[in-house]
């Protein structure tokens, strides 16, 4: 399938110097593509890009119609490279753009996300699974066992696409023949090596992998916390193992909660809060799969 006008068109803002991700996001959603822009006055869309950083030249550089469509030619050929090796562009306007993308934290919020395998699943009911190591051997093991729970009842498992606990997760999804959902902090391009195959793997049966960065993204400890709330926004039911607190995964945590997300939890050493469903044993497990279908268990 050939990339569309919005994501070229993000593609295309994300590429240009001094454009970041809030504001290739702003302007996409409010034009979805180049030639909706151009239908606008500038002074619209200076007004529609208030407080963003340097908002009048960066309005010059975009009625400059020649240079941008350069841009956009270039975006193009990329994404049609991108498509040969299965990998799609999304962008917010989109049919297959994940809804709840949109209600991540501005300073998280994705413009585009790369997708490796069929992006459907993406819409499917997910449940994200998020830990913070050092992981306790209990939480660990019952994270596990909801893997396998999900598989019987339905539920794609969504996990990160790093070694250890994601790696884990996908394993398992894997072995009992159920699809999962890998949702990198970096690049695809940039998968650490041990988890690339684990990852592949869970591609063949069903699954994708997602990113919200570039290709040869990373991977930077500071991309954790946008990695932690994609996941969390991705999906309509999340569990939190062992989070800390005072790190990405706890703040993802957090928003989960004030966003109005089912939101559950396996403590480690650190007391949850108390609005976080304790998953004590299986037999709770089911209340997680009819989140995620967002139906009463």
């Amino acid at each position: 399938m050939p990339p569309s006008d919005a994501a070229v068109f993000a593609l295309a803002l994300q590429q240009m110097n001094g454009v970041g991700r809030v504001t290739a996001g702003r302007l996409v959603r409010q034009f979805e593509n180049y030639d909706a822009l151009l239908r606008y006055p500038r002074e619209q869309v200076l007004t529609r890009l208030k407080r963003a950083p340097n908002k009048e030249a960066l309005v010059s550089r975009l009625f400059d119609e020649d240079a941008l469509r350069e841009r956009l030619r270039e975006a193009r050929d990329h994404a049609n490279q991108l498509a040969e090796k299965r990998i799609r562009l999304l962008a917010p306007p989109d049919d297959g753009w994940p809804l709840g993308l949109d209600d991540a934290p501005r300073e998280h919020r994705p413009v585009l996300l790369y997708a490796y395998g069929p992006e459907g699943v993406l819409r499917k009911p997910l449940v994200g699974l998020t830990a913070q190591p050092p992981l306790p051997d209990a939480p660990f093991e019952r994270a596990q066992s909801l893997v396998r729970a999900l598989a019987e009842a339905g539920p794609l498992p969504a996990a990160g696409a790093s070694n250890g606990f994601d790696v884990v997760m996908h394993k398992v999804a894997s072995g009992v023949g159920h699809p999962s959902v890998a949702v990198a902090g970096c690049g695809l391009g940039q998968v650490p090596g041990k988890a690339r195959p684990v990852v592949t793997k869970a591609v063949r049966a069903g699954g994708v992998m997602c990113s919200p960065f570039e290709m040869r993204h990373g991977p930077f400890d500071h991309d954790k916390a946008t990695r932690a709330h994609v996941l969390a926004a991705l999906c309509r039911a999340v569990v939190f193992v062992a989070p800390q607190p005072d790190t990405p995964t706890w703040s993802a945590m957090t928003w989960a909660l004030d966003a109005g997300r089912s939101v559950f939890g396996m403590e480690g050493e650190d007391p949850l809060p108390e609005r976080v469903h304790l998953l004590d044993s299986d037999v709770d497990f089911e209340w997680v799969a009819a989140a995620a279908r967002q139906e009463d268990a």
